[in-house]
């Protein structure tokens, strides 16, 4: 069984190496052959293979997407990170959507979850989507409620 440290440093590592750099071939060596993702992307399938696909979408979708991981909790088998996400939405921002060639940026709480052989068995997310497509003008911010 891995430690926190350990573990910690995977994720560090993972972010780093797929998500900043596009090494996708490190995810495929990370994850758990029978890894769940509890954040599946839409029309994704929540296995290791529809990771690696949500993997390769993020980075054909947003070329120079960086992630920088402001904070880290780490006990026992899990690893929670928040973290934020900048890029340009050259593609656009989900299928569907037209790209706006605007600059993003999308703050994130993640939640790794480690087996005992040290890889990463399970994946879940939260992601202020509705703030990014905000800032790419793909739809408006409701007003603030007024105090009564």
């Amino acid at each position: 069984m891995t430690t926190p440290e350990e573990n910690t440093a995977t994720v560090r590592e993972l972010i780093q190496r797929v998500m900043n750099e596009g090494d996708i071939g490190f995810a495929e060596k990370t994850l758990s052959e029978d890894y769940v993702e509890r954040s599946p992307m839409p029309g994704g399938t929540a296995d290791k293979a529809g990771a690696i696909a949500m993997f390769n979408m993020m980075r054909s979708q947003t070329p120079d997407m960086q992630i920088e991981v402001e904070e880290v909790i780490a006990s026992g088998n899990k690893v929670a990170v928040h973290s934020t996400m900048t890029g340009t939405d050259t593609m656009g921002f989900m299928p569907g959507m037209p790209p706006t060639g605007k600059p993003f940026r999308l703050d994130a709480i993640d939640v790794f979850t480690f087996n005992d052989a040290g890889q990463n068995s399970e994946h879940y997310g939260v992601y202020d989507m509705m703030g990014a497509m905000a800032q790419l003008g793909l739809m408006e911010m409701p007003a603030p409620a007024s105090e009564g």
